[in-house]
């Protein structure tokens, strides 16, 4: 789809954008659309300009808390003022209640320590340092009129976020582009080729798709941090969809859990999510799983299950270096591999 491209000319220009962005949603996939999605969209262009900017400028940043002293927009004048009509239909919330570890994300180093002046100590002492420190004694959120009164600021709190993310992953077709992106493309940063799509294109076409997407997208950013890999592993195999897009990219996903739980030596747990998984690869992952963990016997019936009906020439390539191997191992007679 298109973008219009002239910044400069319209300060406005990421809100025509997404004003298109959802024109193309609702057009393209009106039969996907819950309630609050339609009311969304609908609701969205009643709005006066500067509230409809503000909120597009805070869906496009990071997070969903933000200072109203970081929400200076020329274009967009007063954030306290645009943000009334936010406020009334519930899309922001003021003065929500902050966690600690969230108070210090918003806060500078300088307003903290006047924040927590009874708790100051002679010398340095990092940002991390005095949240680790602090936390005991403050585990209850607060509004950032309770944390600090003699701050003249506010926080306000984006509560559809969620909803944004689900009109974006019907826009990009995935969550890993940002609505930020319509900035970049304006600039000249991103070019995008011009392509036609038909309703018959669409790699999303039931309703499931979007929340399978969405806890697929969900499960693969926590694999980066995740700690409790097996409980990790469970959710995914418990998503099941019809949709051979998303079978494949459950099945990648997987496959990189499998890749994951050989690292930590952890043979039972990859051969469970290798078993479970589509992607290219996975069956040649089952056989070194099962010969990292000398189930030799095992590991050579699934080669030559394989040699059978190989699924590609890297499982032809895999099988010429293994099958020796294997015979050798278990005492038979090793073929000669063939030369390429």
């Amino acid at each position: 789809m298109a973008l219009n491209t002239a910044p400069l000319d319209n300060p406005f220009y990421y809100l025509e954008n997404f004003r298109q962005a959802l024109g193309w949603i609702a057009q393209r996939y009106d039969d996907l659309l819950d309630a609050c999605e339609r009311r969304f969209i609908s609701e969205f262009a009643e709005l006066p300009v500067s509230a409809q900017g503000l909120l597009v400028r805070m869906v496009m940043r990071k997070g969903v808390l933000f200072r109203a002293s970081k929400l200076n927009y020329v274009e967009i004048g007063d954030p306290h003022g645009a943000v009334l009509p936010l406020l009334e239909r519930g899309w922001v919330v003021a003065s929500p209640p902050l966690a600690l570890s969230e108070l210090f994300q918003l806060l500078r180093r300088d307003e903290l320590d006047q924040c927590f002046i009874a708790h100051a100590v002679k010398g340095q002492e990092r940002k991390q340092a005095l949240l680790e420190r602090l936390q005991p004694l403050y585990e209850a959120p607060q509004s950032l009129e309770q944390w600090h009164p003699a701050l003249p600021d506010a926080v306000f709190a984006l509560t559809i976020m969620p909803l944004c993310d689900r009109l974006r992953l019907l826009y990009f077709g995935n969550l890993y582009q940002e609505w930020s992106e319509f900035v970049l493309a304006d600039l000249g940063i991103y070019r995008y080729e011009k392509v036609e799509f038909s309703l018959e294109s669409r790699a999303i076409n039931q309703r499931a798709d979007i929340d399978v997407c969405v806890q697929l997208h969900a499960c693969r950013e926590a694999l980066d941090t995740c700690t409790e890999l097996h409980a990790l592993a469970g959710q995914v195999i418990a998503i099941q969809c019809s949709n051979p897009w998303l079978q494949m990219r459950r099945g990648k996903l997987l496959f990189r859990i499998g890749q994951q739980a050989e690292r930590l030596q952890d043979w039972s747990l990859a051969m469970t999510v290798y078993r479970q998984s589509s992607y290219p690869g996975a069956r040649s992952r089952q056989i070194r799983v099962l010969e990292r963990n000398t189930e030799y016997a095992a590991a050579m019936a699934l080669a030559e299950q394989a040699r059978l009906a190989p699924e590609s020439d890297a499982e032809v390539q895999h099988l010429s270096r293994v099958l020796p191997r294997l015979q050798r191992k278990l005492g038979l007679v090793a073929e000669r591999r063939r030369s390429a």
